[in-house]
């Protein structure tokens, strides 16, 4: 696999893991800034997600994905 494959699949993973402790603790995550592209990743892993969703916020390279449990 190339680096963005593999890249791809450690962001879906982070993503699920941070995902499972946000259920666990009920507190939103934050993730450090990364690109749109690698933003995108997060929200496409976790958007079927039963528990968590998640938003973007912040400006052009400061921007980051939160990951906030569902009422």
């Amino acid at each position: 696999a190339g680096y963005k494959q593999r890249r791809a699949e450690q962001l879906t993973q982070l993503a699920l893991r941070i995902a499972d402790q946000v259920v666990e603790s009920g507190r939103s995550a934050s993730l450090e800034p990364m690109p749109s592209n690698e933003r995108r990743i997060i929200h496409m892993a976790l958007r079927d997600h039963a528990y968590v969703y998640t938003q973007s916020s912040g400006e052009g390279d400061r921007r980051k994905v939160h990951i906030v449990p569902k009422d």
